[in-house]
């Protein structure tokens, strides 16, 4: 949202970036971080809402919270845009805030949604009440069956995101709720727009490139989320089997205490994490680092022909305009869905098997695949 504003700003237009509190929010540092953003932004304001008091949520996923918090927030809401001045002329909200509709109709306020995954889960959700009427049955249980949304390619039901898969649960009601308030929008913005015409679908040139333009080494996890112990482990083994060139970002595994699951991870102990002698024997084809690196400026490297991702929209769009083919690892959210399109639709990503899986990816799997996918993409293209 804050780029967002960057954006409307620079056109002239003040911004009031509108903030509800969840309850596992660590809000330590937001203060001097939204103060720093004004500062360079004169024109971009921020107002944040108090907390808000919740009902019991029965549902093993935050997506739940989220909607019942900005359910909770919409007196707030409702207040603030009565008492602010100059009154606001059009309401922006994200795909968790569609409930704010409401308030924007009763203040016969103009809303939109700024929708940051891409056009085709945006399509998926826009035809999810249809998907809902025409089966009882939940996701979970439907499997493998095909779902068909029109305009876009036919995915497994197994493969919609985790939140959805029971749809007795809080979190999947939410997004359904979600789903016909994007109907009642204004307008809905996608991250990146495609064209729907099924017959001419291809890669962007961008990511179609010939040999010459990448060399075959591997950036792993630049944005992978987090692992356990024994993930990182056969992560660490797949790399060296696989012979090739490496950057590899690790983070700390998650902790297994439920109240430090939205903290942030200390830095990762390398030593304890990787296998005996793995930093010695890779010193001269892999790099470690810890926690963080500026994945789109690594992409853009000329050294880098590969790309591990977990399919987040942010990190399909950098490896796109890098032109970089990806190694599929969907983890969560609409990754999966992503992974199918990139694969089956556009074929700029090859999917590692076992990822949909409660145990690891095997050594083996990433030894296996990391070579493929990079010899799938190095052929000529004649453009």
């Amino acid at each position: 949202m804050i780029e967002l504003g960057k954006l409307f700003a620079a056109r002239g237009l003040a911004v009031t970036i509108v903030i509800a509190r969840l309850p596992f929010e660590d809000t330590g540092a937001r203060g001097p971080f939204l103060a720093a953003v004004t500062a360079a932004n004169p024109s971009i304001s921020f107002h944040c809402f108090p907390q808000v008091d919740l009902p019991p949520v029965h549902s093993n996923y935050p997506e739940a919270i989220t909607f019942e918090v900005a359910r909770a927030s919409n007196p707030h809401l409702r207040d603030f845009l009565t008492s602010a001045s100059p009154s606001p002329t059009v309401l922006v909200v994200d795909a968790f805030c569609g409930v704010a509709l409401d308030v924007a109709a009763e203040l016969h306020i103009p809303a939109y949604f700024f929708y940051t995954s891409g056009a085709e889960v945006l399509a998926f959700f826009l035809h999810l009440p249809v998907l809902h009427a025409q089966a009882t049955a939940s996701f979970r249980d439907l499997g493998e069956e095909l779902l068909h949304v029109p305009g876009i390619t036919s995915l497994p039901a197994s493969h919609t995101a985790k939140p959805l898969m029971d749809r007795d649960d809080a979190a999947y009601q939410g997004f359904l709720r979600a789903s016909t308030y994007l109907c009642r929008s204004s307008s809905s913005t996608p991250a990146a727009r495609s064209s729907r015409a099924p017959s001419t679908r291809s890669a962007p040139a961008s990511a179609r490139l010939p040999a010459s333009r990448r060399l075959p080494s591997i950036a792993s996890g630049c944005c992978l989320g987090l692992f356990s112990v024994k993930q990182i482990s056969a992560i660490a083994v797949g790399l060296e089997a696989s012979g090739q060139r490496f950057l590899w970002v690790v983070r700390s595994p998650p902790s297994d205490d439920p109240a430090m699951k939205f903290q942030k991870t200390p830095e990762p102990d390398l030593d304890a994490l990787l296998p005996q002698g793995f930093l010695d024997r890779t010193k001269g084809s892999g790099l470690i680092v810890k926690s963080w690196a500026p994945q789109r400026d690594v992409l853009a490297h000329d050294a880098v022909g590969g790309f591990v991702t977990h399919c987040g929209w942010n990190s399909v769009l950098e490896s796109v305009m890098a032109g970089v083919p990806m190694l599929a690892w969907p983890l969560y959210a609409e990754q999966r869905m992503n992974r199918v399109f990139l694969d089956k639709e556009l074929g700029l990503a090859v999917a590692v098997e076992g990822y949909d899986r409660d145990d690891v990816v095997e050594a083996g799997e990433l030894a296996s695949k990391i070579p493929e996918g990079l010899a799938r993409f190095t052929a000529p293209v004649i453009m």
